[in-house]
Formats: C-alpha cells, structure tokens, sequence
C-alpha cells in the first residue's frame, strides 16, 4: 500500500488536515484505495461505515465507542447494514495505519480521525445524500430518556461538544429544533453552541439573543447554566415570560442552581458584539469573498483595520497594522479578476490598499491629500476599470484608478468640495456616478470620468453633510441619500436633484452615516446612525419609519453598512444584515428585519442598578426596591416584576443608599438619600414621603439600614462621610440620641443584628480599617 504511505506524507506535510492541500483524490487514488479496501473481504463494508464515519465526524475524532458505531450504522446506505461492533472499531485504526491518526482528547481518551482530507472528502461525496439528517437522528437518540425527556447532562461528550455542527449543517431549522429540546442548551458545550447562535434566522434570533447574554458565563455545570440562560431570558424578556417547566435550558435531568424572579438589564436590540478595537469604531463595511463567503471589515481610533466573520463574531486574521494614526475611512471592492480589496484612509493623511484575506499591503500608499482622510469608496468603470474615490478634511475629493499599470497610481481628478464623504452609484444606463457631501451643507454628484458635475448642488440641509449613499429600488430608480448634523435625513433623486419626500426626522442627534440594503423579496431599506446612539430604518420612497429605533451601543453610532449572506444549503435563501461601529469601541450586528423594541420590559431600566433592598410584605409579596443610574428608586413585586411605585425621584446627584422594612401595621418604609447630605422616608406601597427630610450630616451618605427595637420601634440609621453614624426615627424624623463619632474616617455601611437573647446590636465598618 504505497499510495497510502504517500497520502499520509502529504498530509503531514500539509501540517494539518484542514490545510485545504488537496480537494479530492486523484482517480488513481481513488481506484487504488477501493483495491485496497476489498483486500479486506467480508469486512470490506464494516470498514468502509466506519471510515465513512471517520470522514464527517467533527471536532478532534471519534473514540472506538458506541457513539462510533451509531454514526458508522447511521450512515451505511445499504438496505443490509453491515455488522459493525465497538470491538470493530478498536481494531480498524490498527489495521488502517495509514489511514487513520489519533490524537488525545478530554480525560485522555484516545480520538480517531482520517489522516487524509482528500480521502474524507471522496467518503463524504459517496454518501452525501441526507447524511446530515441521519447523523443527527442517530446522535439524538443515543442521549438516555429521563422520564418525559431526554437526559442530555447524560449524553456523549461528542454529542454535548458536536451534535450542534451536525444540526446546523442540516439546516438551521434543525438547530432551531435541537435548541428547543429541554435541557440542551445547558448542557451542550458553550464553545462550540456559541458561534452557532449567532446566525440571525428568525427561528434562532430570540434563543440566540438568551444565549449570547449569558455566554460568558457558560461553562460545563448544566445546572449553573440553566439558571444563568434563565437569567438571560428574564432580563430580556421581562416579567412573566419565563415558564421554568417548558424553558429548554431546564430539562427533566437539570436543576438550575438558582431561579431567577427579576432582572433588569440595559435594552440592546443587537444579535452580536465583536470586541477587539481599544478605541473608537469609526467605519464597518461588508463585502463578498470570491467562495460567496461574508467578510466584514472595520477600522478605529486604535490605527487598527479589523476582518471579521460575521456570523459568528471571530477574527479572520491578525488586525492590519500600517496607519500610524486614527483610521477614519475604510471600503472593500472587487478587482475585475475578482481580487477582493480593501481600502483605508486617516489622519495620517494617507490611503491604504491591502488584500484583506492575506493582510499583504497593495502597493504604496497613495498620498496627495492635506489634510485627514475622511471617506474612501471603490467603483468600477463601463470599461472594467477599478476606481477608487477619497475625501479629506483639505477640502478636496480625489480620484484614484489604484490598480493602474506602470505605476501610474496619482489621483485622476480633484474636486475641490469641502467633502466629508464620497460614495459611487450607477445609472440606469449604467454609467458610473459619484456623490460627495459637504461641509457647505450641499450635496453634489459627479461624472467621475470626465470630472464634470451632474446637475446642482443639492441643497436643504442646514449643517454639514456627514454621509452620502446610493441605492437602487426595485423597478431600477436611482436614490441617494443624506444625513447630517442637522439630524435629518434626506433622499434625493441624484439625477435631477429633487428632495423625494419630507425631511426624516427622528433622531436626536448629529447623522453621521446612511446606507441602503435590500431585503430579500426586494424591498429597499434606509439606515441610519446617529450620535444619539440609535440606528434608526426607514422606507426611503415614502420616508415612513420602519419599526422603532435600535438600541444597544452605549455610544455614538458611527456607521453603519448593510452585507447580504445566504442560507447555507437551502434554496439559496438570503437574509439581510446590518453592522455598525461606535464609540463604545465595539462593532455590532443587527437583524434589521426582526421588529425592534418598541419600549422597555416591565421592570426594565437603562443604566446601572447601584443598590437593591429587598422586605416581606404583611400580605406575603416579596418587595424589591432598586436604586438607577438616572437617580431613581422603583419598588416592583420581586415575584411577578409588577411595578408597585415609583420611580421615586429626588435626588439631584449619585443615589447609593436604600433600605425597606415592614413595620408593624404592615406598613412598608423606604429610605433613601435624597440630596448630598439628607435622608427621606417613603410609603414603599404609595410612593409618598413619610416625615419632612432628616438633616444633620455634613457629608454625603453613604448607607442606610433599618432594625426593630425590644419594644417593636423602627429605627433607622445612616452613615456618611463626614465620620459619623446617627440613628433616626423614621416616622417622625427625629434622631435618636446623639451621633456617634467613633470613626476617624468615611463611615462605609451600617446593619443591625439581634441578640439570641433580644438585646439590638449595631455594627459600622469605615475607611479608617475599623469595624
């Protein structure tokens, strides 16, 4: 078996089966490894299942185990299965040496895979059809019933780590139903569930969402991971969404660690965050790979130009490293042979060209601007010729042909334009145009062949126009559109100059990007981002909203790009995205056609929640008070998440002390500073102050607790900054005795204690290290 000695050389070779060295065998490989196979005799078709389970078995391999033997039965096409055992598959790697490897996996199991790609590839192309399917209904049923359900804590670690590579490529909605089942979300393996969850079909979107929250904490504890998806749930959802019996993170073999009753979280619409820039996000662009792959791109204040896969959020490659200051502008194109390309600008003044898929520069950079580089675009000539288009805070928009012979690289034309953004469109005809806006609140169109304009300036704004963007309708229409400091948006008929439409109004700050996408049955939509922090979608021929506002970055929302991919494997089916860069340092993906949160959850806040008190009520509710970063105090029911009261404004600074207690009567007392140095006593159940405001501290303060006397007296007491601890009566906003002074420093928190024998204790502990 020479030929097998060779194949195992060049994969070895290659350094790594996934190397890609070899995309089939040859026929001769072919030929000779079915010869060397019916040598076998009557365990030729034994063989052949189990290597043709080897070939798409996922991750590291497969241990000579049951789990072997299901996939190998699984996947025999013939009517008559061959007699495959677990013995048989201790033995195969002994007596295919050369073609099987093994490596070590979790616990020190020993893992089997092919040797040879190639050879996988010619397994898996013989028995294509439906293998997928099959191997996820063998997997499935492998996992023990439990009662009603199936107990996946109990199941294979290849299919808690691999059953979800095998769903998905079966189609999502396969994943959608493996998800559903109880249980398996909390107990799959997180490392390889994750990436998977990020695809925004619709029947993923919501689960997705649940599971990306919690994610970081995700680990291999079932239980653990059942409470904190729960948790996830809750917090997005609201109150009242969770059905712990039904929810699939809780199957019939999991017990959450805990059970979550309230949650409140910061509102974000988005399906995923990349996190890699240091620095501001500045520009996001999508763009199609020559294998009809998604590749995103941005770039930042970190003089970094990033690529990402979309889909799941990972890297592709190490950041390109070149701009020795901000990068503020960034476009992918395509050459005529298909090349991919990618081009950045920035306050260095220079303009980029790299292959985006190697990370290798194109050339050197191409320079003639003055000042910072504002905006870059490709566009392709009728004559084939790749252009490319920048504009700079010197006021000019330049035309580069980047890919020109000889060397001749030099800007083709320069227009001077006050412009801050460029963008290229066709004509109906098909002739090339390019749009700039200006900083003389214009918008203008080009010829970029000639240099000559295209009609008028297109006037209307009243400040700075940020971006500009072509799109097309359905029917071939040309539209371009505006956004601007005057926070509207605009779309022009760039031929004739009209404003279609009204104005857009709805953001609240400064426009600083629009972009067209079309959605999958051909409808045209309008994004825009805006320094208000909202990506807001519009139908831009009638300018009409398009559900409510997105929301997620905790910063200034840059730009914004639409990338089209397709369903893998079903149809051709495509699904519109949306990214977007910020100042929050991160770039983020939005579903655009999934309804957007029209308000908040009950019980849900933006900002951070800075203190929590929790009270038995005389009717038996568990009470809640929370403390907001908008300096509010809400009271809910811990259970239900119903609102009670609130929210309780009041102070005008940072709100860090609260307390709740039920006092006899089951009237329900809550504290809280009300400004730098008081303290005010409210009715929990109404809202209304009890008593005027109890003043006496000459600091902030800093913690409140509430304790009961012998004698059934509600005390309160409050600690400060100003060294002191003193005790109130909250009915009556009296103190109670004199401060005490003890401390030499910030008095940090205070609670009270009772004695088994019904003495009140109080305990204080401060700044100077003293308790």
């Amino acid at each position: 078996m020479g030929w097998l000695a060779e194949l195992r050389g060049r994969a070895e070779q290659a350094g790594s089966r996934d190397s890609g060295w070899a995309a089939e065998l040859t026929a001769r490989q072919a030929a000779a490894f079915e010869r060397a196979l019916a040598r076998l005799g009557k365990r030729a078709p034994t063989a052949r299942a189990l290597l043709v389970a080897l070939a798409w078995a996922r991750g590291p391999g497969l241990a000579a185990d049951g789990i072997w033997v299901r996939l190998a039965l699984a996947l025999a096409l013939a009517e008559d299965r061959p007699p495959v055992t677990v013995e048989d598959a201790r033995r195969l790697p002994g007596r295919m040496r050369g073609l099987i490897v093994d490596g070590t996996g979790a616990g020190g199991v020993r893992l089997y895979r092919l040797a040879d790609p190639s050879l996988a590839a010619h397994l898996r192309g013989q028995h294509r059809a439906h293998a997928e399917d099959a191997i996820v209904s063998a997997l499935v049923a492998s996992v023990p019933m439990s009662g009603a359900g199936r107990d996946w804590t109990a199941a294979h670690p290849y299919v808690r780590s691999c059953l979800a590579y095998h769903a998905v490529a079966a189609g999502s909605r396969t994943l959608a139903s493996l998800v559903a089942e109880e249980g398996f979300l909390a107990a799959a393996d997180p490392v390889s569930l994750g990436p998977l969850l990020c695809v925004p079909w619709p029947e993923l979107r919501e689960v997705g969402r649940v599971y990306q929250r919690a994610r970081p904490l995700l680990g291999a504890d079932p239980a653990a991971n059942a409470a904190y998806l729960a948790e996830a749930e809750r917090a997005l959802a609201g109150a009242g969404a969770l059905t712990t019996s039904t929810h699939p993170a809780a199957g019939p073999a999991v017990r959450p660690m805990y059970r979550t009753h309230l949650a409140t979280v910061r509102r974000d619409d988005s399906i995923l965050t990349l996190t890699g820039h240091i620095s501001r996000v500045n520009k996001v662009a999508f763009a199609t790979t020559a294998g009809g792959g998604l590749l995103l791109a941005s770039c930042g204040d970190d003089r970094t130009v990033r690529l990402w896969q979309p889909l799941t959020g990972a890297p592709v490659g190490e950041p390109l490293t070149g701009h020795d200051d901000w990068v503020l502008a960034l476009a992918l194109g395509a050459a005529g042979d298909g090349r991919l390309l990618l081009a950045s600008g920035g306050r260095d003044l220079a303009v980029r060209l790299w292959q985006p898929l190697t990370g290798a520069p194109v050339g050197e950079p191409l320079t003639g601007h003055d000042d910072w580089v504002w905006s870059v675009a490709f566009g392709a000539a009728g004559d084939g010729r790749l252009l490319l288009a920048s504009a700079g805070r010197d006021l000019a928009v330049r035309l580069w042909e980047p890919l020109a012979a000889n060397g001749a690289r030099g800007p083709l034309a320069r227009y001077v334009d006050q412009g801050w953004a460029v963008a290229f469109g066709h004509r109906p005809d098909g002739r090339l145009l390019l749009a700039s806006g200006s900083s003389d609140h214009a918008v203008r169109v080009w010829d970029p062949l000639t240099g000559a304009p295209v009609g008028q300036p297109m006037t209307g704004h009243a400040g700075p126009v940020w971006s500009v963007a072509f799109g097309t309708t359905g029917d071939g229409r040309l539209l371009l559109a505006s956004g601007s400091r005057d926070r509207t948006v605009r779309v022009w008929d760039p031929l004739t100059g009209a404003l279609l439409g009204e104005p857009m109004t709805g953001h609240c700050g400064e426009v600083w990007s629009v972009a067209f996408g079309t959605t999958g049955d051909g409808r045209l939509l309008l994004a825009s981002g805006s320094d208000d922090q909202t990506i807001r979608l519009w139908d831009p021929l009638t300018g009409a909203r398009v559900g409510g506002p997105l929301v997620g970055h905790t910063g200034d929302v840059n730009y914004v790009a639409f990338g089209t991919m397709t369903r893998d494997g079903e149809a051709g089916e495509e699904r519109l995205l949306l990214a977007s860069g910020g100042d929050d340092q991160t770039v983020r993906l939005w579903d655009p056609l999934a309804p957007a949160m029209s308000g908040e959850s009950a019980g849900t806040r933006s900002g951070a929640v800075t203190a929590v008190a929790l009270s038995n009520a005389a009717d038996g509710r568990t009470l809640l008070a929370s403390v907001h970063a908008d300096q509010t105090v809400q009271v809910h029911d811990a259970h239900s998440g119903a609102l009670i009261s609130g929210p309780l404004a009041g102070r005008t600074g940072w709100i860090g002390s609260l307390a709740l207690i039920t006092a006899d009567g089951g009237r329900v007392l809550l504290a809280r500073d009300i400004s730098d140095y008081t303290v005010q006593v409210f009715d929990a159940l109404t809202g209304m102050p009890v008593g005027p405001p109890m003043a006496g501290h000459t600091s902030t303060v800093t913690s409140l607790a509430f304790g009961i006397a012998p004698g059934g007296q509600v005390l309160l007491a409050s600690t400060s900054e100003d060294h002191t601890v003193r005790v109130w009566d909250p009915l009556t906003s009296a103190p109670v005795g004199q401060p005490l002074t003890a401390h030499s420093d910030w008095v940090a928190s205070v609670a009270f204690g009772v004695t088994d024998g019904g003495r009140l204790l109080m305990a204080s502990g401060g700044r100077d290290q003293t308790v």
